[in-house]
């Protein structure tokens, strides 16, 4: 009989091995934690075994470590502070491997102060754009169409049908007086002509919004019998 002498687990001791055997503890795989993080995968490895010279900046590297530990349940400050001890406080520069200079806190603050008006300020564009939308949809007139009578025309029939469409729920005068208009938005009415030149106006509005308005020219000749209802050219 064969034996095998395998070697004990060691304790993990940087923040990579702790990260790891967190992460498998609870057997989570890589791509779960990228889906989870959303952080590239390439960034994960290389938090779990000490590259840091393949990280992005450090600010970067810490909101990636900051991730992992929410995402698993664990302490962000701790895996932080322990970044920080592997790390050093002060940044180091690919390729001589010296110190990044330190930068004065307030620059950052000037930036991030600058940052967050931008973002207030686009909200605010945003906002008084949407409510301008909002508010001209209210104004704006609806839509009026009509299928008969056409303009310019001669008859000669004393009343003419008046009918056509509205779009969205408005309110229809013709030659100001209401009409009723059906479920489907449809209306129609019988309008009494005159002799002679007849013009027929039809408004609608909705409440809050400007009235639209469409007429119509109808000749009334009584001595017009060859078809009923003919059209008729009207100089500009």
């Amino acid at each position: 009989m064969v034996f095998v002498m395998r070697k004990l687990d060691q304790v993990p001791q940087t923040l990579g091995e702790k990260l790891r055997a967190l992460r498998r503890g609870q057997a989570v795989s890589l791509d779960m934690m990228e889906k989870a993080t959303q952080v590239q995968r390439s960034y994960l490895e290389a938090l779990e075994r000490g590259r840091y010279e393949e990280l992005p900046e450090p600010m970067y590297s810490r909101n990636f470590i900051r991730a992992y530990a929410r995402a698993l349940g664990a302490d962000e400050q701790y895996f932080i502070e322990l970044y920080e001890e592997e790390c050093g406080l002060c940044d180091l520069v690919e390729p001589m491997r010296a110190p990044r200079q330190k930068v004065r806190r307030g620059r950052f603050l000037i930036w991030n102060r600058f940052v967050k008006l931008g973002l207030i300020g686009l909200v605010l564009v945003g906002v008084v754009s949407y409510m301008g939308w909002q508010v001209n949809s209210i104004v704006a007139p609806p839509e009026v169409v009509l299928f008969t009578p056409q303009d310019r025309l001669l008859t000669d029939s004393a009343a003419v049908t008046v009918e056509g469409y509205v779009d969205g729920e408005a309110t229809v005068y013709v030659d100001g007086q209401q009409v009723v208009v059906n479920d489907d938005q449809t209306f129609w009415v019988e309008v009494d002509l005159e002799r002679g030149l007849n013009v027929i106006l039809v408004e609608a509005e909705r409440r809050y919004s400007r009235r639209a308005s469409v007429e119509r020219h109808v000749v009334f000749d009584p001595e017009e019998s060859e078809q009923g209802i003919t059209s008729v050219s009207f100089l500009d």
